[in-house]
C-alpha cells in the first residue's frame, strides 16, 4: 500500500517565506538601535536584493507586454479574406 501525501504548491511556500522575510525586516525595523537581531548588511540584503526579487519571481506574468506580429491582437487578414484564400488554394489544387 502506498501512502500518497497530498501536493504542495511551492509558489504558495514561497508566498508565506515573503510574508514572513517582511515581518521580519519589519520587527527589525522597529527595535532600537543597538538591540538589533540582524547585522545592517544582512537588513540590507533582505530590503534591497532578497524581498524584492522574490515579489518579481512570484507576480511574474508570462503574458508578454507586446504581440511578438505588433499587430495588436488583430489577424492581418479577416476571416472572409482568409476564406477566400483558402477556397482559391483549394480550387487552384483540385482544378
Amino acid at each position: 500500500m502506498t501512502i500518497t501525501t497530498p501536493h504542495i504548491n511551492e509558489y504558495t511556500v514561497l508566498e508565506g517565506i515573503l510574508k514572513d522575510l517582511k515581518a521580519i525586516v519589519i520587527r527589525e525595523s522597529k527595535r532600537p538601535q543597538g538591540c538589533e537581531d540582524l547585522t545592517p548588511s544582512m537588513l540590507a540584503l533582505l530590503e534591497e536584493e532578497i524581498i524584492p526579487q522574490l515579489e518579481n519571481e512570484l507576480d511574474y506574468d508570462p503574458t508578454p507586454q507586446y504581440l511578438y506580429d505588433n499587430t495588436g491582437g488583430e489577424l492581418p487578414i479577416t476571416a472572409n479574406e482568409m476564406y477566400e484564400i483558402a477556397r482559391a488554394h483549394s480550387k487552384l489544387l483540385h482544378s
